[in-house]
């Protein structure tokens, strides 16, 4: 492991968090939480005012599988630091959306990058994108950009217990049928506050920027009218479940670019070039950039990575500096 994991990228200092003694309640649900809520996507109170917020040029939905453990999963990291533009479901529960104006990062022999869908949309800027081109079978076409989460792994008990250090002993999660979890979250119309105290649909179409002109100051090109990128934080195994479903199967997949992994997990027989979701997320967002944003990339996604660096760091010092880590001892390029 590397003393700093992204020494290019501009990232807010978080030293404050090693001042915190314990546990804290989380402001909304008085749960118990060491950095943040994971539930309820805020930092703990004693933090709260110095954890960076980010505002993005795109609007992000996360499909959660249920079975998927929320405090180690690396999505809410993105729903903390960017709350006005991430949201978070729970299978079975997903969002009605237009495919027009949406995409899904998953590979597949359908699959194309945001390169070449730059250049189809500066191609067809009169055109809708319809359905051509996406994603109906969602089978593995052996890239090596094919995974955005690995937080479902293989750890031995003693890298168990150390993480746990790091991000303070889970709650015992209720258990919840999907039924429940469909229930409690409201499908294609879930609210959230923003901060100007309206309210607004993470699926609702009505919503949408009637300029290119993005609240975060960024200006897109004009034949860019994505306002929407779905990842599915999930095991790869989950992840196909979940990208068959009749509601996501409509919508352009998009590959991103090799990049290798930093996360500290073990999984066997997995390349470094398989993502956790947040690096995927961030990753999706450089490239976005570059493609559809009219100005230089100059930092402003960095934060995003905020609390995965932390983490990278306090492992790599439980580990001794991280040789002998099983990920990264195992891991290997493919």
């Amino acid at each position: 492991m590397e003393e700093i994991p992204f020494p290019d990228l501009k990232i807010d200092t978080s030293d404050f968090m090693d001042s915190l003694n314990g546990r804290s309640k989380c402001s909304k649900c008085e749960k118990s939480r060491k950095y943040y809520c994971y539930n309820c996507y805020i930092p703990v109170p004693e933090i709260e005012d110095k954890v960076p917020t980010v505002k993005l040029p795109i609007k992000i939905d996360v499909i959660k599988h249920p079975s998927e453990v929320d405090g180690k999963s690396t999505a809410v990291h993105a729903a903390v630091i960017a709350p006005d533009d991430v949201t978070v479901y729970t299978y079975p529960c997903i969002p009605d959306y237009d495919i027009d104006k949406t995409v899904l990062v998953f590979p597949g022999e359908s699959s194309i990058t945001l390169a070449d869908l730059a250049h189809k949309l500066n191609g067809n800027s009169n055109k809708s994108m319809g359905k051509r081109n996406v994603c109906s079978d969602h089978e593995d076409s052996g890239s090596p950009h094919k995974r955005s989460r690995l937080e479902s792994t293989e750890i031995s008990s003693q890298e168990k217990l150390n993480e746990e250090n790091v991000l303070g002993k889970e709650d015992k999660q209720e258990e919840k049928s999907c039924d429940n979890l469909a229930s409690e979250q409201t499908c294609g119309s879930k609210e959230k506050e923003n901060n100007d105290g309206d309210r607004v649909s993470a699926g609702n179409s009505d919503n949408k920027q009637e300029s290119q002109t993005l609240c975060s100051g960024l200006e897109l090109v004009p034949s860019c009218k994505l306002e929407r990128v779905v990842f599915v934080d999930s095991t790869w195994n989950q992840t196909k479940t979940i990208c068959s479903d009749e509601r996501l199967r409509g919508l352009q997949c998009i590959e991103l670019k090799t990049r290798e992994t930093k996360f500290w997990r073990h999984q066997k027989d997995i390349p470094n070039t398989y993502l956790s979701t947040i690096e995927a997320i961030y990753y999706f967002l450089r490239e976005f950039h570059e493609q559809f944003v009219l100005s230089r990339y100059s930092g402003q996604y960095d934060n995003l990575l905020f609390f995965f660096s932390y983490m990278y760091k306090k492992i790599r010092t439980l580990y001794d500096g991280g040789s002998d880590l099983k990920a990264y001892k195992e891991r290997t390029v493919k």
